[in-house]
């Protein structure tokens, strides 16, 4: 059997340059969401399904779905 081949850099640099490849290579950060238009202001001929949420008698919130 032979020896481990031996390499001229140390573990934390090689751990080192695999990090920054792996931060050159990433994507780009994608672009900051847009703000949604409120479901009434939505000129439209149909109703709009929105769903609110709704506390019963004994304190419990749910969720329910109401049309405008």
């Amino acid at each position: 059997m032979s020896p481990a081949p031996q390499t001229s850099r140390t573990a934390p640099a090689r751990r080192r340059a695999r990090n920054a490849a792996r931060l050159r290579s990433s994507a780009p950060a994608p672009a900051a969401p847009q703000q949604r238009e409120a479901a009434e202001s939505v000129a439209s001929d149909r109703p709009l399904l929105s769903w609110v949420l709704v506390t019963d008698d004994s304190g419990r919130t749910h969720p329910e779905a109401r049309w405008i």
